[in-house]
């Protein structure tokens, strides 16, 4: 009797153990849910705005106008893009499309419900990076081939590339999904263990790894060339006297050094974000055990989409032409909105003697 009295009073305690242990993991899961989200939603409020900043400062302020600015303007409008489509990706609710069998739904499936349209963009703003790093090389390391290699036709053919090469490396997606007419748009998966092996070391190496090497190599490379430049004019500055020429090329020394720091932290900040979504990527796919959709690979991935809301704080942060550049067009846009004795302030002249200070 006492034995079934204690198993009666017991039960209960362990029934409500075990529940009290869901409601825990359940609040939990809810709890990460929503920082999860949050993060999502500053990811889009500042890479929405600061990228379209970004592209309209260096399109309309005539003092930003170069070569660089074009790759730059592409960049930004394409992290404009990742960051658009968080929204659809991330934050609207994840309701699953009923079967649509058919070369529309096919074509759907392939080309948006498989996320391939998302991380395209993703993969050509990695990319335009990538060229605008290689465009500083040249026109530093390279000031002669620069001329000829950068003109216009061939910048629209650099930056036309990044598109094909993303969708190329992107391809994956686009062909391990199908639509099917009963569960619908689905993950079709691998042929074999070496085919999704092989996928992983093509993903790693040409998303991540040739394009951070490509941009560090660059990037050392710069900073020597310039930093021994700078020593050159310093030292013929000394011994001969300052003349006019030397003060401007020591000023677009010191202009090149400007823009090569805030290239180099867009690079290091790319390796931050991408190292962690990548190497989880390659684990996953050449068959280590790691759990898709689990909050380490989330994490991953708001890191890796992050990247594209970052480029215009750093841009503001490191680069005071730039922030000059904000202050001129808004300043100027509220002064041509004010009758204030005809005159207009804040004009290019004033902009580029300030950038001349440097």
């Amino acid at each position: 009797m006492d034995r079934f009295e204690s198993l009666r009073t017991t039960l209960p305690t362990v029934f409500q153990e075990a529940n009290s242990d869901e409601d825990v993991a359940t609040k939990e899961s809810d709890a990460f849910t929503k920082f999860v989200t949050s993060l999502y939603c500053i990811i889009c409020v500042v890479g929405i705005t600061g990228n379209l900043l970004v592209a309209i400062v260096l399109l309309r302020v005539p003092s930003l106008r170069s070569n660089t600015s074009d790759f730059l303007v592409h960049l930004s409008l394409v992290d404009f893009m990742a960051c658009v489509m968080v929204i659809p990706a991330y934050l609207l609710p994840n309701t699953h499309s009923p079967p649509n069998p058919g070369f529309f739904g096919e074509f759907w499936c392939r080309f948006y419900t498989s996320g391939f349209l998302f991380w395209f963009f993703t993969m050509t703003s990695v990319l335009g990076l990538t060229v605008v790093n290689l465009e500083r090389y040249v026109a530093i390391v390279h000031p002669h081939k620069y001329k000829t290699l950068f003109i216009k036709r061939n910048r629209y053919i650099m930056i036309a590339a990044c598109w094909a090469s993303a969708a190329v490396l992107d391809s994956s997606s686009f062909l391990t999904h199908e639509e099917d007419e009963v569960v619908g748009c689905h993950f079709k998966g691998w042929s074999n263990r070496g085919a999704q092996a092989t996928l992983g070391l093509f993903s790693f190496t040409g998303k991540f790894f040739v394009p951070f090497a490509a941009m560090i190599l660059a990037q050392l490379k710069v900073i020597s060339t310039l930093s021994r430049q700078v020593k050159m004019l310093t030292a013929r500055t000394a011994s001969m006297g300052v003349n006019p020429r030397d003060q401007r090329e020591m000023w677009q020394l010191r202009a090149s050094q400007t823009l090569v720091k805030t290239l180099l932290a867009c690079v290091i900040t790319f390796g931050v974000c991408w190292t962690q979504n990548q190497v989880w990527f390659l684990l996953f796919n050449i068959g280590v055990h790691v759990t898709l959709g689990d909050p380490i690979h989330r994490l991953t991935v708001i890191l890796a989409v992050g990247n594209s809301c970052v480029n215009p704080v750093i841009y503001t942060m490191t680069n005071k032409p730039f922030r000059k550049g904000i202050r001129e067009l808004f300043c100027k846009q509220r002064d041509s909105n004010q009758v204030a004795d005809g005159v207009a302030t804040g004009t290019v002249s004033e902009t580029v003697s300030n950038a001349q200070e440097q």
